[in-house]
Parts: structure tokens; C-alpha cells; sequence
């Protein structure tokens, strides 16, 4: 179908949904026809066992409800501003029930099961998918569990807190549904469910390359002194940036006249697209396409006339804080590679309003981090735009690879507003993605995140714990379970002991846990990957939080945690350490010799150090080092470190000294 077909098309099927919705405003909020039910209250829900359950919606005002769940009822009636709620006793786990809600007329939720329900929330490391995870092949068609439901919470920026999250609903969990959920939740619901026997709901609210301030209540950073700066920082945004938060910008970028530029001086220039032929088509052989689920009110077109006589690529519309839009191009069809060597870059010619970025795209870069160029601004007049293959860069986040001119699959062409990349309010991601499912009863929150935050370490200590408080209060449960991931190990093994960010961003961590009752750390010092800031290893991740939930929350008998740094004492040139869940012993992963440790003396100057288990202790020392004061583990980005107990599980990364680190105080 030619692009303006099925731009026609699409652009209908947008207006027909904001007519109805135009309709309804337009007879005001009086008139429900049915009870509303938020989106977390669908088929195929989970609530949470053991504790009261609360039903909430909207009907008119002063409509008489009654809710019925597994032989329990209630009955309120709908206040002014529309809204009702009542509360059920708490049920033990079980299903499939249907829940009825009786107003002016009847709506009815079928196959709602009671279980264990659980949120998932961070950034890419949480959003990242089963399909990607490692072991796919085999882990994805295997994910057919009737009693596992999973659901997840559309993007969305908010500056208040949201009644109802965007359209969404409950899936059960089989291949198709888990494919595109997060990993790490996925795995944890699948042991606990084999653990416990009960169904078991995770709602996945995370957004890749988010900041803990993103996701934390703004109350917090009122209580908080030491984190007011943040709250502030947002304050002093600009105009246009505070808007965009809530609304979304226009934006029109023409593209036309795609030609790859030769390596040899004198040699022709060949052409790729220009679109006269009124397709989208490459001169080799591939096409152009476009992300139009993401971004539905961007269409693609091609317009005349374009840079000549005839078409141009046109790709326009309004785009908010959530959205991508992301013009395509493979150079063939299948998406196989092209060597491109006998060239050395491509010129297009671009007019409009907005700005944009050309990313490279290679087979081997399976994750974001793409060859790119710097962000760019189109002008009301036709300007050239040459991107020279030797100047493409990657933004040093995600995978680190060499570019591949002799593999090129096709390049992206991402559009933007004028604004670029703005900001995310703080609080914007509580209020836009928390703040709708806390008039609900979770178990507990799973919480993946910290790479946005890594140079900022020292800060984490305050903004975790805030973080948690918030959701606590916002929930009305003080004994909401908290399970963090520790950071893996990313980047290049230290040649010698230094200072480390990410260390820092652990330590945070692992104090959060030290001093926040309630919560657990899923150590993962060992399942990263030195060269891809996403490591595709979630299996553990998610059985490492279920098994702290099962040994501490279920109180199953095992082993959940390594072992956790206690104390030290100093024997002469030697530091002897202790530790906490060490369960069947230590052992030193790699063999009988440890590796990770690193020892100072007063001067603070740090030396690898040799380190023996001695019973449920380890024994530091370095001939460098005759007096030592201070031992540090696993202290760097990407170390190379194997003290585990021998229950499987990882020691986490500590140090003994509190001497001022890289990220500040």
C-alpha cells in the first residue's frame, strides 16, 4: 500500500477516535452510559491475596454501585465529582472469578484471579524484552502460564497525579504476550508462581534512559532538604520545555534526494531514493517505513512537490515527551547487509520545521547505542545534509562496537521537535505512570535502575529511600516490599584499584537495603556484560529478587542473599572481614585464590591485595601495604572479582573505608 493510502487511512482512524472523544466531552461528564473502570480493573486481572481489596471507577453522580467479588458485596454511591470506590475483605489465592459492578446498567470482569501482584518498574534494563533476553529461543515458546498475567503501563508525563493510566489491559501470560515484556519480570513471576502455586500479576511500569527523580513523589523533595536542588532544577526549565510536559509540539521535516557519496575523488555520486516514482522504494532494492504505532498522529506521505518537480518524504504532525518518530531505511528489503565500502557517506536534502538525527544501522548493534550523527535543525528552505560514514559516532551507552561499513543493513532518520531531546519533569514519570495504580494492594515493587544516575552516586543515598517512601505513602502501606537490582558489571576491567561511579551507585544501593527496612538486593556483579550497557543475561536477575522475596517475604526456607559485608578488624598487615549470609560457606568462584580485593594504608592509596577465606572470613593483605586501614571489593566499574557463597550467590561489592568518592557529597 502506497504511504499516502495508509497515511489516509490511519489519519481516519485517529479522527474518528478524537471525534468520540470530542462527543463526549461536549456532553459533559455527567452522562457515563456504563460505570468506568480504570484500565488496571480489565479481564484477566490479578488482586492481591491477603490483603482488603479496593475497587474504584466513575459513574454519575450520586449513581447507587454495587460490587460483587467471589460471594463478597459492597454498595456506595458516586460523589460529586463522579468517583466511587468500596473496599472487599481479603481473599486467599484463587480463581478464575467474575467481578460485577451494578450501576444504571451492568459491567462485568471476567477471569479475575487472586494472587500475588507485583510492579516492575526502572529504566531500559527493566523494559527490556524476554525476546531479547538470552536463552530466547528456547525461554519464549515455553512462556505459556495460564495463572501468570502481565501489564503493562503506556508512557505517559504528567505534572498531577493521573486518575487512569493511557488504554491498555491484562494479558495472560503465553508466547506472544511475554515476547515483548520485561525479562526480569517476566522470570521473577514465573519462580514465584512454581514456588507458590498462585497466580501471580505484574504490572511493568518503566521508560528506558529515566532518572530515579523521574519516578519519585514530589512530596519527597519537599520533606527532604538535601534533595530540594532537584525540584528546583526542573523549576528553572523553560517555558516551552514545562509545556511539552503535558502537550505535545507540531513538527514538518521534508526529506528528498538520497545519493551515496563515492570514496574515490571523481568518481559518480549513485543515487538511492528520490521518491519520483511515487514509492518509497531504494535503488537498492529496500524501502523506506515508518514507526506510525508509537507516534499515530505523525503520518508519513510523500508530498508534491518535492526538491525537483515531483515527491518528497514528508513526515509531519504533533509529537509529545513520549513519542518517537522514526523514518526508516532498509537497503534491502529482507534487511539483510550491504557493503558499503566503495563509499564514503550519503547526502540528503531536508526542509521544515523541527529538528532531526541520521543513525546508522549495522546487524551487529542490536541494541540503541547506533552509529549517529549530532542532533540537527531543519530550515524553512531546502538545505543538503551530508553524514560522512568516518564522523558517525555512537553515544557510548550501550554497546561498543566497531562500525561495519562492509555490513550495513540501513540507516534511521529520527524527527524531532524543536525542543530536541527536553527534559522529563521531576516527578513526571510518579505522576504520569505511579500515581494511577495506587488505589490498588501490591505484594511488593521490583526496581531496575540507576545507570541515568550513576554520576551522581552519593545523591542515590537520599533519592532511593525517598523513592520508596513515596510509593509507600502514596500506597498506604508501610510494608510494601522493595527489591532493587544492584548494577552489573559494565565497561573495561580496571588495570589497577581507582575510583569507580558505578561502585558508588551500588554502595547506594546496598545502603538503601542496609537501612530501609522491607527491602531486598538481586546482587548481579556477575552477570554484565563489560561491553553492552543492557546485558542480556536476565535469567538470574529475576530468579536472584525471587529468591529474596521467597527467603524473606514467603519465609521459604533457603538461602537468598551472598554474603554482605559486616566488619573488619586488623591483625597487623593483615584485615580480617566478616560477613553476613554466608549460608553453606564462601568459596572463591573462580578456584581456590580471590580476586576483587584491594587494600590501603593511611596514605588511601589502594593495591591489589591477596585474599584467602579463612572458616566464614576472608584475609586481606598486600607486602605494599605493612599498615593497612581500609579493604575495598569488587570497587570498579567492570571488576573482576568471585567471592560467592556456596549457595551460588554473589558477594556484593563494599568497601570499608568512607572516604570521599568521585560523585560528590
Amino acid at each position: 500500500m502506497e504511504p499516502r493510502i495508509r497515511a489516509w487511512r490511519r489519519r481516519l482512524r485517529y479522527l474518528v477516535r478524537s471525534a468520540a472523544f470530542l462527543c463526549l466531552l461536549a456532553h459533559g461528564l455527567s452522562c457515563w452510559a456504563d460505570p468506568v473502570l480504570p484500565t488496571l480493573i480489565s479481564d484477566h486481572m490479578v488482586l492481591q491475596q491477603g490483603r482488603e481489596i479496593r475497587l474504584w471507577g466513575k459513574a454519575d453522580a450520586g449513581e447507587s454501585i454495587t460490587v460483587s467479588l467471589a460471594g463478597h458485596a459492597a454498595t456506595t454511591t458516586a460523589d460529586a465529582r463522579h468517583r466511587w470506590n468500596v473496599r472487599l475483605p481479603a481473599l486467599a489465592a484463587g480463581g478464575p472469578f467474575t467481578l460485577t459492578v451494578q450501576g444504571k446498567k451492568k459491567v462485568e470482569i471476567k477471569d479475575v484471579m487472586i494472587g500475588e501482584v507485583w510492579i516492575a518498574s526502572g529504566q531500559s534494563n527493566m523494559t527490556f524484552s524476554l525476546d531479547g533476553a538470552e536463552g530466547a529461543a528456547t525461554e519464549v515458546p515455553k512462556a505459556d502460564y495460564p495463572q501468570i498475567r502481565l501489564f503493562t503501563v503506556p508512557r505517559k508525563i504528567a505534572l498531577s497525579p493521573q486518575e487512569d493510566t493511557l488504554p491498555a489491559h491484562w494479558k495472560i501470560c503465553t508466547p506472544d504476550s511475554a515476547k515483548g515484556f520485561s525479562a526480569v519480570a517476566y522470570f521473577f513471576a514465573r519462580e514465584i508462581h512454581r514456588k507458590l502455586n498462585v497466580p501471580v500479576g505484574v504490572v511493568e511500569s518503566a521508560w528506558p534512559g529515566t532518572a530515579i527523580e523521574d519516578w519519585i513523589a514530589p512530596e519527597a523533595f519537599q520533606s527532604e532538604a538535601t534533595l530540594k536542588p532537584v525540584l528546583e532544577g526542573w523549576q528553572r526549565a523553560t517555558p516551552a520545555e514545562k509545556q511539552f510536559a503535558e502537550s505535545s509540539l507540531p513538527f514538518g521535516l521534508e526529506f528528498d534526494d538520497f545519493e551515496l557519496l563515492p570514496a574515490t575523488p571523481g568518481s559518480p555520486t549513485k543515487l538511492l531514493a528520490n521518491f519520483d516514482d511515487g514509492t518509497a522504494r531504494l535503488s537498492t532494492g529496500g524501502s523506506f517505513s515508518y514507526n506510525w504505532e508509537d507516534a499515530p498522529d505523525a503520518p508519513f506521505e510523500l508530498v508534491s512537490p518535492g526538491r525537483g518537480s515531483v515527491f518528497a518524504a514528508r513526515v509531519a504532525g504533533r509529537l509529545d515527551g513520549t513519542q518517537d518518530s522514526t523514518l526508516s531505511a532498509r537497503y534491502k528489503l529482507d534487511g539483510s547487509a550491504l557493503d558499503l565500502t566503495t563509499y564514503a557517506g550519503i547526502r540528503f536534502w531536508v526542509r521544515g520545521n523541527g529538528s532531526f538525527r541520521f543513525r546508522s544501522k549495522q546487524p551487529t548493534v542490536t541494541d540503541w547505542d547506533d552509529y549517529a550523527t549530532p542532533v540537527m535543525k531543519a530550515s524553512a528552505d531546502w538545505h543538503p545534509v551530508t553524514v560522512w560514514f568516518r564522523d558517525l559516532r555512537q553515544d557510548g551507552w550501550g554497546v561498543t562496537l566497531p562500525y561495519t561499513q562492509d555490513a550495513l543493513s540501513g540507516f534511521t532518520i529520527e524527527s524531532l521537535t524543536t525542543l530536541e531531546y527536553p527534559p522529563i519533569p521531576v516527578s513526571g514519570l510518579y505522576e504520569g505512570m505511579i500515581t494511577p495504580l495506587l488505589p490498588s494492594a501490591f505484594r511488593g515493587a521490583l526496581w531496575y535502575q540507576g545507570e541515568s544516575n550513576a554520576l551522581k552516586a552519593h545523591q542515590y543515598r537520599k533519592l532511593l529511600p525517598a523513592l520508596i517512601g513515596s510509593w509507600r505513602d502514596g500506597l498506604h502501606d508501610k510494608d510494601l516490599e522493595f527489591l532493587i537490582v544492584q548494577l552489573p558489571n559494565h565497561g573495561a576491567p580496571p588495570d589497577q584499584p581507582g575510583e569507580s561511579a558505578w561502585a558508588e551507585l551500588r554502595e547506594a544501593q546496598l545502603m538503601t537495603v542496609q537501612h530501609v527496612p522491607q527491602t531486598g538486593l538481586a546482587v548481579t556483579i556477575d552477570v554484565g556484560d563489560p561491553k553492552d550497557l543492557h546485558p542480556h543475561r536476565k535469567l538470574e536477575v529475576g530468579q536472584r529478587l525471587a529468591l529474596w522475596s521467597e527467603g524473606t517475604t514467603y519465609k521459604q526456607p533457603l538461602e537468598y542473599s551472598g554474603p554482605l559485608y559486616e566488619s573488619m578488624r586488623i591483625d597487623g598487615s593483615e584485615i580480617r572481614l566478616r560477613f553476613t549470609r554466608v549460608g553453606s560457606g564462601l568459596e572463591a568462584r573462580s578456584g581456590t585464590e580471590l580476586h576483587g580485593f584491594a587494600i590501603a594504608g593511611a596514605d588511601r592509596k589502594f593495591h591489589w591485595a591477596e585474599a584467602r577465606i579463612d572458616g566464614d572470613t576472608v584475609v586481606v593483605s598486600s607486602r605494599d601495604v605493612p599498615s593497612p586501614v581500609a579493604v575495598r571489593y569488587a570497587w570498579a566499574d567492570s571488576p573482576v572479582c568471585d567471592l560467592f557463597n556456596k549457595d551460588g550467590l554473589p558477594a556484593s561489592p563494599f568497601r570499608t573505608d568512607d572516604w570521599a568518592g568521585i560523585t560528590g557529597q
